[in-house]
């Protein structure tokens, strides 16, 4: 496809890198010379120096011949603004970052197809839905979703008192009826990717990604975790009033979770009150400072957060905070250097990368033939993709049994329609059928012929 991407920021370059290794046809646009020039050293796009809100420079982008166009710079204005001069222009699929939806109001009728918007993607609340996602369960690490509604794949980690641990997977005590309802994708153990079969092992401290329909795969960690009693969050700290920090605020304090902030000045302890209504405690200071995190309560909290707006203080307090107790360490980074640095970290446990999260969003709702990126991984250097399998499928017509896959190669899920089914060796594949793998560099290529085209 055609990709015009309008403001190379961190998202913008993060997005232009993920698109062209996947064969797109990327133009980035930007205002800041300093910025082209650095990106011209490190990314093989078209660059386009100037505003993105200019006639003259989105026709120098050959906006008219774009299938997407990806407003996505930090200016909410800017974005909506370039969308609706694109859409104009014939553009069909316009996908618009906004901080904040304040400009919509459907009692005015002012829809996002008013400004020419296709989709938007709001940062903030993507990072807030998959924070509070994970709040859930003690052990849960992430959660990621597919094109299917009810379709999920979450990761948790295996406890020394789980179920699971030093189980063998095709000898889990359980309801067959469950074990059949969900597949385990992928473990990730001490730091190295491993794909799952019979005979393999479960040992505590693995990080497992379990797939199926959202009810089963919550069914399956409640079992994994029965003998634990409730690992539900109660008591949470956030550090940081960030737009991320103050919207989870709101979220989980309408949740009924007990919600404490660590801010840097009384200033921004008073902009929370008046934005969070309900009765929380601001502990103004340094969330870095041993004092204040123990002030907060951070040696005694099940989660604690931070969404600090830098992210070297928010690393720093995360490990701080674990050091001192705090059951659940949670870091929300921008930079994206920090994507693969942070979920290596023993004493963060959930490191979110609010730009990878931006990008997973907006993947999943470009649709490309007969492949569709859905998330590339925080913990591992991989993608969560979904092939359709067409009629030149040699999968076509097939069992999963008969079809001599690589070990490497592993299918977690399959959507037929309106149904979600954990594949088995008897399952036949159809034209039509859309099957999820997690797809690493090294098993990239040997999907590619299993999945032609036409």
């Amino acid at each position: 496809m055609n990709i015009v991407i309008a403001g190379a920021g961190e998202l913008g370059q993060l997005l232009a890198e993920k698109l062209t290794v996947n064969n797109h046809d990327v133009v980035l646009i930007d205002s800041s010379v300093e910025t082209i020039d650095q990106i011209s050293q490190s990314l093989e796009v078209k660059l386009i120096e100037g505003s993105c809100i200019d006639l003259e420079t989105l026709k120098r982008a050959n906006i008219r011949t774009a299938d997407v166009l990806l407003a996505v710079s930090g200016d909410d204005a800017a974005n909506v603004l370039t969308c609706q001069i694109a859409s104009r222009l014939g553009v069909k699929k316009t996908i618009c970052r906004l901080n904040s939806v304040f400009f919509f109001s459907k009692e005015d009728n002012l829809q996002p197809e008013t400004f020419g918007i296709w989709k938007y993607v709001s940062p903030p609340d993507e990072c807030v839905r998959k924070i509070a996602a994970i709040l859930t369960d003690r052990y849960l690490l992430e959660e990621i979703r597919f094109s299917h509604p009810d379709a999920v794949m979450r990761v948790f980690e295996i406890s020394r008192s789980s179920l699971l641990a030093h189980a063998r997977v095709k000898d889990l005590p359980m309801d067959p009826a469950l074990r059949e309802s969900v597949r385990f994708a992928a473990i990730v153990r001490e730091k190295q990717f491993v794909v799952p079969h019979g005979d393999t092992i479960f040992v505590p401290g693995d990080k497992v990604y379990v797939a199926g329909t959202s009810d089963k795969v919550a069914d399956f960690i409640r079992w994994a975790s029965s003998d634990q009693g409730t690992s539900k969050a109660s008591r949470i700290i956030i550090a940081g009033s960030s737009v991320i920090g103050t919207l989870l605020g709101q979220t989980l304090c309408a949740a009924g979770y007990d919600v404490r902030f660590i801010v840097k000045d009384s200033h921004d302890g008073e902009k929370l009150f008046e934005a969070i209504p309900q009765d929380i405690l601001v502990v103004n200071g340094n969330a870095t400072d041993e004092e204040i995190l123990r002030e907060a309560g951070a040696d005694d909290c099940d989660a604690y957060i931070s969404a600090d707006i830098d992210d070297e203080d928010s690393i720093l307090s995360c490990i701080i905070a674990k050091q001192l107790g705090a059951r659940k360490t949670v870091s929300v980074t921008t930079k994206p250097e920090y994507i693969r640095i942070v979920p290596m970290m023993d004493l963060i446990d959930c490191g979110i990368s609010a730009s990878l999260v931006a990008v997973n969003a907006i993947l999943r709702m470009i649709e490309t033939g007969t492949m569709r990126v859905d998330a590339y991984l925080q913990m591992h250097h991989a993608q969560l993709t979904e092939f359709r399998i067409s009629n030149s499928s040699p999968l076509c017509g097939k069992a999963l049994a008969n079809c001599k896959l690589p070990s490497s190669l592993l299918f977690a899920l399959l959507f037929r329609n309106d149904e979600v089914i954990a594949p088995a060796g008897g399952t036949v594949f159809m034209p039509g059928d859309i099957v999820v793998s997690i797809v690493t560099p090294e098993t990239e290529k040997e999907l590619a012929p299993l999945f032609p085209d036409r």
